[in-house]
């Protein structure tokens, strides 16, 4: 039997999937058949990269969060079973490299062949990149052609690609690569079109749909018959030991170091309290910890206020997002643009959904 057949090989995709589509899946399915590839892996970058990338066309507040693209992947990997999702990527808090990410997925498959997808339209940068001779000598690089492009024209050319030949193979890109990207996707919701949904997995409109990126019928000014939903409504929070007159109060005050300085919002109404918020020293740690507190304060806020819980429990499945003019694209969501990452809305329906699952 030949030693090189038994020989287990996995080819790896990395990209932003801001979100994932189709053609990201049926990219690395193209890619595993051209090797014959036992498994695929998604290698997402981390969301602060996602961001700088966007940030050039002026869209960065649409990368969307870690969490929620980890779950995506997921999800569109259901339905081959040879795919999966690395994430350890999305930890790191600086610059990566490459050949690191593939070493790291290599010593988590001892003896297998590791196949990195890149577009030839990268090709000639890839002579640039970080330690690119052990790169070379230790992986395969997949290169995708689409019509019209030539990539055997420049591996011939290319003084470094031509020397090292036996390290890139050419496969065909499935042709849904022409006309599917993140990019249209996230074009196509922004005018509110109807072509998103045909570019991404059901599963994956689903989790869209419920993190209220889809318009539709959605819940999105937190005020009259829904001001409950907001931080600025009048209702007592215990939190930490402190009581709070309102959810607001209680996040702004966990801005602070001691329960003495935090003790100053437990009186204030929520305008004072955000007011105060935006004078005290920030905690070192408060943008890694805010989204977390944000959790911790409205869970507390829904179930200590019970008749609160019921309210928001009749929203039903209803997308929550809090719409606003003055430009909070972390919590809510920029009327006018329709872009932010909406983090109250989405944990305003993610408390929904375990108030649901109590009463069942």
């Amino acid at each position: 039997m030949n030693a090189e057949n038994d020989v287990r090989r996995i080819v790896v995709l990395g990209g932003s999937f801001s979100p994932p589509t189709i053609a990201h899946r049926k990219l690395l399915q193209a890619a595993m058949d051209a090797v014959q590839a036992d498994g695929g892996i998604f290698v997402p970058t981390p969301c602060w990269y996602v961001k700088r990338k966007l940030k050039k066309s002026g869209c960065a507040q649409e990368a969307l969060p870690d969490e929620l693209r980890l779950e995506m992947l997921k999800a569109m990997c259901n339905e081959d079973g040879r795919l999966s999702v690395d994430g350890s990527e999305m930890h790191r808090t600086e610059r990566g490299f490459t050949y690191e990410t593939l070493v790291r997925i290599q010593e988590k498959h001892p003896g297998s062949r590791i196949y990195f997808v890149a577009g030839s339209d990268k090709l000639h940068i890839i002579p640039r990149w970080h330690r690119i001779r052990e790169f070379v000598e230790h992986f395969t690089i997949l290169v995708t052609k689409r019509n019209g492009e030539l990539p055997e024209q420049l591996l011939e050319e290319q003084p470094f690609l031509a020397e090292h030949r036996e390290a890139f193979l050419i496969f065909t890109a499935p042709e849904e690569l022409d006309y599917i990207s993140s990019t249209a996707v996230r074009d196509d919701l922004r005018r509110g079109g109807t072509l998103a949904e045909k570019m991404v997995t059901k599963d994956v409109w689903e989790i869209m749909k419920k993190n209220g990126m889809v318009k539709e019928a959605c819940i999105n000014r937190f005020r009259e018959e829904h001001d409950f939903l907001s931080n600025f409504y009048p209702a007592r929070v215990e939190y930490q030991g402190l009581i709070y007159q309102n959810a607001e109060a209680a996040f702004q005050a966990q801005k602070c170091r001691t329960d003495e300085e935090k003790s100053e919002f437990c009186g204030l109404p929520p305008n004072m309290a955000k007011k105060l918020g935006r004078q005290v020293e920030l905690r070192d740690d408060w943008e890694e910890l805010k989204v977390g507190f944000m959790e911790e304060i409205v869970r507390a806020k829904f179930i200590q206020n019970p008749d609160l819980g019921k309210r928001l429990l009749a929203t039903g499945e209803t997308p929550l997002a809090e719409g606003n003019t003055w430009g909070d694209t972390c919590w809510g969501v920029d009327s006018r643009t329709g872009q932010g990452e909406n983090h109250l809305g989405r944990i305003l329906m993610k408390i929904r959904a375990e108030l649901a699952r109590v009463l069942e």
